[in-house]
């Protein structure tokens, strides 16, 4: 008698893996003109990346992951010299609700760095400048992290276009290796809202 109630068993078994297995490739066929990862430009003011900077990037990882490349400057008349700052920066998205058809709202975290040309940016290594020791890392490297708080509103998604066009609008508050060991051996100096870099910046992507 086991056998057969075990064959019809195994033809249903058959006919649902065939069915999971279809869908599958179905699916999986739709994933590379949906999940195209999309390229965004990006300008922002302050945040330690220059005074004004400009670049771009590609979002990953359904649009939660963003490396970008910045270019930033600082104007001779804030630094006593001209600074060109070049940023490499990740956030990461990891809750984005919607509000609507449109809107979205997101908090990004996420981490830099950056390197500055210039005169006025002394190098560590420098011992006419800094006494052998006094600086164990490069004063013209940068690393830091920031939360960033965004905003964003979305076009109407279509199947020739499934990642329609957005632009976003965001705050970015973060510090720095710098700022942070400056306060280790000098308590109460500078103060916590001291160590604090603020910027606010604008992204469109497609």
């Amino acid at each position: 008698m086991p056998f057969p109630v075990r064959k019809p068993l195994c033809r249903c078994l058959a006919l649902v893996v065939g069915s999971v297995v279809a869908h599958a490739a179905h699916a999986q066929r739709d994933v590379p003109s949906a999940g195209k990862a999309p390229f965004f430009l990006t300008l922002q003011i302050g945040g330690g990346a220059g005074l004004v900077a400009v670049g771009g990037g590609v979002q990953l990882a359904h649009q939660k992951l963003e490396p970008e490349l910045l270019l930033g400057r600082v104007p001779g008349r804030l630094s006593g010299q001209p600074l060109t700052i070049f940023t490499f920066k990740t956030t990461y998205l990891p809750v984005r609700p919607t509000f609507g058809q449109h809107w979205r709202a997101s908090a990004g975290v996420g981490g830099y760095i950056n390197y500055t040309t210039g005169a006025t940016m002394r190098d560590s290594r420098d011992t006419k400048v800094y006494q052998r020791g006094y600086y164990w890392f490069s004063t013209k490297v940068r690393t830091g992290i920031f939360v960033a708080p965004r905003l964003t509103y979305a076009g109407n998604p279509t199947l020739a276009h499934p990642s329609p066009p957005r632009v976003s609008g965001y705050a970015e508050f973060g510090t720095n290796d710098l700022y942070l060991l400056s306060r280790l051996p000098n308590k109460g100096a500078p103060s916590f809202t001291e160590l604090l870099t603020l910027g606010f910046g604008s992204k469109a992507s497609w």
